[in-house]
């Protein structure tokens, strides 16, 4: 089989990239105010506490620099909240996405922000479906 100049076969490229593979996205999105817009929160806090928690149970993560976003609050009248928000990305593996310890332990960190930052809704990513995180209740 012939290869194109300068191009590689998928199965080439697989066996130079052996290692570990990651192929499930897990975004999390660190807010930088309150819910009510306008009071700002320990936001570098909580960046270094989703790269530790993504660290530990995944195995490592990325924090982008800060965003522009708005969240429509519909619990107030349908308030927009201006926000900044940094975005952590991690990739992980199908099974540790999957395994019950991480999920639990991913599910406790969102929560807790969402008390202590005091948000209507903390939005999480995994792999293409988005979770809207509004109960902090603790388990």
């Amino acid at each position: 089989m012939a290869k194109e100049r300068g191009r590689t076969s998928r199965d080439e490229a697989k066996g130079m990239l052996s290692g570990g593979r990651k192929r499930v996205l897990v975004v999390l999105f660190v807010p930088s105010v309150e819910r009510d817009g306008i009071t700002a929160i320990d936001q570098q806090r909580w960046v270094d506490a989703t790269l530790d928690m993504f660290g530990g149970i995944f195995g490592g993560a990325t924090a982008y620099p800060k965003a522009k976003g708005v969240w429509r609050d519909d619990e107030h009248g349908g308030a927009l909240v201006v926000d900044e928000p940094v975005v952590v990305h991690c990739y992980t593996t199908p099974a540790d996405v999957q395994d019950s310890t991480n999920l639990a332990a991913l599910s406790a960190f969102c929560r807790k922000m969402g008390r202590e930052a005091r948000q209507g809704e903390i939005g999480l990513v995994v792999g293409d479906e988005y979770f809207a995180i509004r109960d902090y209740g603790e388990e």
